[in-house]
This record gives C-alpha cells, sequence and structure tokens, in this order.
C-alpha cells in the first residue's frame, strides 16, 4: 500500500515464533532488501488487527487463529457495543522511512507463536523467506542485511522465550 499521509504512516508488524524450534520467522523485504518481520500499512478502513489480519495471510500465508498472541498484560476486557478490544502490541517505536526523515512510520509490533511451520506467502510477496536462529539473524548483521534495530528486538526475543 502506498503512503497515505504525508509525514506519519500506521503500521503494523509481528514476529513469529516457530512452534517447536528456538527460530523466528523473517522474510526478505522486496524493495529494503533486508530482513524484516512481516507487517505492513495500516490501511483507512482498517483497525491495527485487521491490517496485520491480512498482512500475514499476504506475506507469511498464516491466519490468524493459527497462532498464539505472546507478552500480553493483563489488561481489562469491556464488551460494549461500539468498543473494540485489540490485542496490546508488544513494542511500539516510530522509524523514518526515508533516510532525511521527511516521513516515517509508527509501529504497533506483535509477538506471535505460530502453530505450524508450513507457511507459504502469496504470489508477489517476497519469497526469500525463513525460520531463523539467533546466530543466523546475527549472520545477516555481520552482512548488513538487517537493521540494528530488528537485531535487537530479535536478541530480546531469543534472551526472553529461547
Amino acid at each position: 500500500m502506498p503512503h497515505i499521509h504525508d509525514e506519519y504512516d500506521f503500521t503494523v508488524s509481528a514476529f513469529i515464533l516457530h512452534p517447536t524450534d528456538a527460530k523466528i520467522f523473517l522474510h526478505k523485504h522486496l524493495k529494503l532488501g533486508k530482513w524484516l518481520q512481516p507487517g505492513g500499512h495500516v490501511e483507512l478502513t482498517e483497525d491495527p488487527w485487521q491490517a496485520l489480519t491480512h498482512e500475514l495471510e499476504e506475506e507469511v500465508g498464516l491466519d490468524l487463529s493459527q497462532c498464539e498472541i505472546l507478552n500480553q498484560p493483563d489488561a481489562p476486557h469491556i464488551e460494549e457495543d461500539g468498543f473494540v478490544n485489540l490485542p496490546i502490541p508488544f513494542y511500539k517505536f516510530v522509524h523514518n522511512f526515508f533516510p532525511d526523515g521527511s516521513h516515517k512510520h509508527i509501529d504497533d509490533t506483535y509477538l506471535l507463536k505460530s502453530y505450524t511451520d508450513d507457511v507459504q506467502p502469496a504470489e508477489g510477496e517476497s519469497q526469500d523467506f525463513g525460520w531463523f536462529s539467533i546466530e543466523e539473524i546475527r549472520d545477516f548483521h555481520t552482512k548488513s542485511e538487517i537493521f540494528d534495530n530488528t537485531l535487537s528486538i530479535c536478541e530480546w526475543i531469543s534472551a526472553k522465550y529461547f
């Protein structure tokens, strides 16, 4: 999806843990050429959870019913007309999309554990993907194929969950 605002766009992404192994799903972003967690823009007609649903279906071939949401606080669940409870992201950050800082993304980042490792992105999405150990992810960093912040988050996940 193209940028819909001048200075900021809202995005959503997810780090997905392998169901049995100490590995994290990453794909090589088609435009950036870097290994990243799947995700994308929140469209004007979506809330963040709806955006994550369609991004995971497209970029991973994974339905959210095939995942467990991790790192959720004990928050109130309110059921009222017009009130929608959304899962709380485990991480939220702003990053420059363009190097000059003229456009930024505000990302809601979720942490999921998949119930399956059988994934296949849709046609037109990056077909360069996989489940990677923290050692393999560090190797991407050595080769400048991953952003510093992506490595930092993967290292935090590895220390906490593996």
